[in-house]
């Protein structure tokens, strides 16, 4: 079961940094550095965190969006991030 889950989210991770999604699930990597900050386990990881919480707190997410009408288009972006991302898991 744990190869099998491992597995599962190296692919998912590898995915999304294929679909240039990772800037939406982590941090990219810094000018200093020689290696990427996370690695593609942690990506596939994080980004399956990254959509269990936005489908659970969807209504106050909603919420926030309507109290910085300025910073929707940014909202957007993420959201429109988060369908590639669920299908990449």
């Amino acid at each position: 079961m744990i190869a099998i889950a491992y597995t599962c989210a190296i692919l998912a991770g590898w995915n999304s940094r294929q679909m240039g999604l990772q800037k939406y699930v982590g941090r990219l990597k810094e000018l200093q550095r020689s290696q990427h900050r996370h690695s593609v386990f942690w990506v596939g990881l994080y980004g399956q965190l990254w959509v269990n919480a936005m489908e659970f707190w969807t209504d106050l997410a909603h919420d926030l969006m309507r109290l910085k009408p300025n910073k929707l288009p940014y909202f957007q972006k993420g959201l429109r991030a988060m369908t590639p991302i669920q299908s990449a898991l």
